[in-house]
């Protein structure tokens, strides 16, 4: 009866532990696609085999003596660490097989909480053998005293703690193992972000150092020598102190370590806001100053018109009277009055002031570019038209067409050969914009191979326009995408509208 309530307790907190493990990890991971439905059997699967491994591995005679060395179970605490490692690798290979994402995220993940219980076990271990011991002396008092309960029901007074001992051990062990995966799922910024290879070695650290501390304390805990089980604590007595003050550090660190990168990553992206933000307001100034020069140039021409026409018609009065080349004079007055038209005007006509002025100015630089330190014109080929009834914001159209140009313009700057080609075209929902320049170098990624990174010496305004196309692009739930292909690099965004 007794090994019987014993077995069943002992099954209950594996499963009971088990689940938890799951749990914490499938919180944070997510499903391959074929099983994103299957959450509950993923989960029950887990739990089922490697409970089943538990009960091999404590009852199969052969996998015990391969295990332990031995059919009498485990004798010191090293042995306990080549089962640990099969069980870690068993739901690492579960995981790696059913979650999907990077490696180094599902590795991370499941050393973590692997770490964690671990850690959790050795610092509740010591202070409940304390307390167990103490017990264990004031029974030993009360027997010595000739307190006959006490010295009838000894056996059965011990055996009743030590299972209460045991079932409060393993709840402690869930409760803390509950709450600290609950603070990790809140903070462990794995959940919708890609991190660098510096960042994923922040967290990893406090892990692998926590892992280490629980392997060592695997190997000294308690040996058997001589027929006699020899305990560190019994051996040394500030161990009791030191081992759960170590574990419970190594538990804080690797907290800490997710808290601390979360802030430092939300600060790092409110100052990247912050500074779109700036980047924007300075592009509102300049399409503001754009139209303000429009308008006091058509003002201005508006109130010089009567003049140039009182002026033009002495000159055809005198050019009938008198001998002198008027004709010319003519000409000339008439090719400065179409100049000064000229810098009005337009260079594209896209269906929107607003685009129609942020590219305009953009093909007005280019036909003043400085191509290797020669003022020579870059060809600038536009075929952009505004999607009208998409509802999608012409300001947002000037964001993305005021990085992209600038980032076009920067590049055919440093070629021989430069050009700039905007184009742009419309299936159903969908507008697509597409801006092709020369560009004879090699883009430059991120450790993620996803980002582009910048070759400027100012490193103030890292990835702003790229970061500003990107927001923008994802408002109307579309994409960005980059290629070089035969010496020319091409920018095509995708945007998704709501026909009217």
């Amino acid at each position: 009866m007794r090994e019987a309530i014993n077995f069943t307790l002992d099954l209950f907190c594996v499963i009971l532990r088990r689940w938890l493990m799951i749990y914490a990890i499938c919180g944070i991971l997510t499903e391959k696609g074929r099983f994103i439905k299957k959450r509950k059997q993923i989960a029950a699967g887990y739990v089922a085999l490697s409970t089943a491994f538990y009960l091999a591995a404590s009852y199969l005679p052969e996998l015990v003596l391969f295990l332990y060395g031995n059919l009498e179970g485990m004798l010191e605490s090293r042995r306990s660490i080549l089962p640990l490692f099969f069980n870690l690798c068993l739901i690492l290979f579960y995981c790696l097989y059913f979650y999907s994402g990077k490696k180094s995220k599902v590795f991370y993940v499941v050393f973590t909480f692997y770490t964690l219980s671990e850690l959790i076990l050795f610092t509740l271990h010591s202070l409940f053998v304390a307390f167990f011991g103490g017990v264990s002396d004031m029974l030993t008092e009360k027997i010595i005293e000739g307190n006959e309960f006490f010295i009838q029901n000894y056996i059965l007074i011990l055996e009743i703690f030590q299972f209460f001992w045991n079932l409060s051990f393993q709840i402690a062990i869930c409760l803390i193992f509950y709450h600290i995966t609950k603070i990790l799922k809140q903070n462990l910024i794995y959940n919708n972000r890609e991190l660098s290879r510096v960042q994923e070695l922040f967290l990893a650290v406090p892990v692998a150092m926590g892992m280490s501390i629980g392997i060592l304390l695997r190997s000294i805990m308690y040996s058997y020598k001589d027929l006699e089980s020899q305990f560190l604590m019994d051996r040394y007595p500030e161990t009791r102190l030191l081992i759960p003050l170590l574990s419970g550090l190594c538990i804080v660190s690797i907290i800490l370590s997710v808290i601390m990168l979360r802030k430092l990553v939300e600060s790092g992206e409110r100052e990247m806001l912050v500074e779109i933000y700036q980047n924007r307001i300075c592009d509102m100034e300049e399409h503001m100053k754009d139209v303000e020069h429009l308008y006091d140039g058509i003002r201005g021409m508006r109130h010089d018109m009567k003049n140039y026409v009182a002026d033009l018609e002495i000159l055809l009065q005198r050019e009938g009277k008198d001998c002198g080349n008027y004709g010319g004079e003519v000409q000339r007055y008439l090719d400065g009055l179409y100049l000064s038209m000229e810098e009005l005007d337009m260079k594209c006509s896209t269906g929107n002031p607003v685009t129609d002025v942020v590219i305009s100015r953009k093909m007005r630089k280019a036909s003043n570019a400085v191509q290797n330190k020669n003022r020579r014109e870059i060809p600038f080929e536009c075929n952009f038209v505004f999607p009208e009834g998409l509802g999608i914001s012409a300001f947002d159209l000037s964001i993305l067409l005021n990085n992209g140009l600038d980032n076009a313009l920067e590049a055919s700057e440093k070629e021989d050969k430069g050009y700039i080609r905007l184009d742009s075209y419309r299936k159903e929902n969908m507008f697509f914009i597409e801006i092709r320049n020369a560009f004879s170098g090699s883009l430059i990624l991120d450790e993620t191979g996803k980002n582009l990174l910048t070759d400027k010496k100012d490193l103030s305004a890292h990835g702003l326009g790229i970061k500003n196309m990107k927001n923008c692009a994802e408002k109307y739930y579309g994409t960005l995408r980059w290629e070089v292909r035969n010496q020319e690099f091409l920018l095509a965004i995708m945007l998704q509208g709501k026909e009217k």
